[in-house]
């Protein structure tokens, strides 16, 4: 790669490939996945980040992703990209990991009567009515009757991509319109 600093000079960039990046970490060159690691970092955080929403869990957390990603290297088949392997690690050990939300279910399940979670159902039900009639089907496809992405497609004659994505939409809203 070439960069141009000004109009007199053109200083070569050498830019080495994740591929080649790789090959050297696992050749015993730490200094070449460090370069990985700084890389890719900020975007992996912000990914954890987003599902923690805690920035020093989600510094911990990014952490430990990138020290199972450098043990586990041998084991990237380049299927995909280095990022989005990097990301699964991320997202499954933010996964592992107990959310604040956690001792909030508790206490709720603590302080449940059958009276609260008859009302909870019902304000569930009245919330799921108001979904448009595709995302209400794709959710009941889906969790109701247990079918993956691909047949929830099948059935509504769409994509998987957009029988997720419809899914998606439905949790999304019953969340916010519940949390309201």
């Amino acid at each position: 790669m070439l960069k141009v600093l000004n109009s007199w000079h053109v200083v070569r960039v050498c830019v080495k490939s994740d591929a080649l990046l790789i090959t050297e970490a696992l050749e015993g060159r730490e200094s070449s996945f460090s370069l990985l690691v700084t890389k890719y970092w900020k975007r992996v955080f912000y990914v954890v980040r987003r599902r923690v929403e805690d920035n020093a869990l989600a510094e911990e957390i990014t952490q430990e992703a990138f020290i199972s990603a450098y043990k586990y290297l041998h084991t990237f088949k380049g299927d995909s990209s280095l990022y989005t392997w990097l990301c699964t690690i991320a997202i499954n050990k933010s996964r592992v990991r107990p959310s604040r939300g956690l001792q909030m279910d508790v206490e709720i399940a603590i302080t449940c009567t059958p009276e609260t979670l008859l009302e909870t159902k019902q304000e569930i039900v009245g919330i799921m009515e108001m979904l448009p009639k595709k995302q209400q089907q794709a959710l009941y496809l889906k969790e109701c009757q247990g079918l993956c992405y691909a047949d929830v497609g099948l059935d509504l004659g769409c994509t998987a991509g957009y029988a997720k994505k419809l899914v998606y939409k439905a949790k999304q809203t019953i969340r916010s319109s519940y949390d309201k």
